[in-house]
């Protein structure tokens, strides 16, 4: 399974960068060294010991990250998943969790889901335009929608510090992300 956080890497700690905020700390929390592998433009790593509570099978879990802004994202994605997984087409997209912000979700709300529109988030259209199927796992982070002003500023501003907190390893909400990411591997 491949889990991928969308987001802007030079713009950390904003709202647009909370799903690769949430690899870092699933990868601390899952003892996963991300490094960065220029032929795909993505901070890659995986496990291959990941056992779930009550499995009887060992699961390999790959993390990654892109250093491609968000609007133009799809392709590292594809990249990474097509190098990293071999995937049979039968699976395509099955075996992948996109994992971004959501302006229709009111800040720190997890909402999985698999497939469906990109609800006007250009990052899910990137990956969708490059995979040619809306059919893949997103888990959908909600940082809220701006009271007034521009879409574009609010999203590129600094997390609130509770959620910088929340989203940090040990704030309660990587644990959460993770407990979603479980549900989802083992309806897979």
């Amino acid at each position: 399974m491949l889990l991928f956080g969308l987001g802007n890497l030079t713009y950390p700690g904003t709202r647009h960068s909370v799903g690769q905020m949430i690899i870092d700390g699933l990868a601390a929390k899952l003892d996963i060294r991300l490094a960065y592998e220029s032929k795909i433009h993505t901070f890659y790593g995986e496990t291959t010991r990941l056992t779930l509570p009550g499995a009887a099978q060992v699961r390999s879990l790959s993390l990654a990250k892109t250093k491609n802004y968000m609007n133009v994202s799809g392709p590292a994605v594809k990249a990474t998943y097509e190098q990293k997984l071999h995937p049979a087409s039968v699976s395509r997209g099955r075996q992948m969790i996109i994992i971004h912000d959501s302006i229709d979700h009111v800040p720190m709300k997890i909402a999985p889901r698999f497939g469906g529109s990109a609800n006007g988030h250009n990052g899910i259209k990137s990956v969708i335009a490059a995979f040619g199927t809306k059919d893949f796992w997103r888990i959908r982070i909600g940082i809220g929608m701006p009271p007034r002003g521009a879409l574009e500023q609010y999203v590129l501003d600094r997390l609130s510090p509770e959620e910088l907190r929340y989203w940090q390893p040990g704030g309660g909400g990587i644990e959460k992300v993770w407990e979603a990411v479980i549900k989802i591997i083992e309806e897979e």
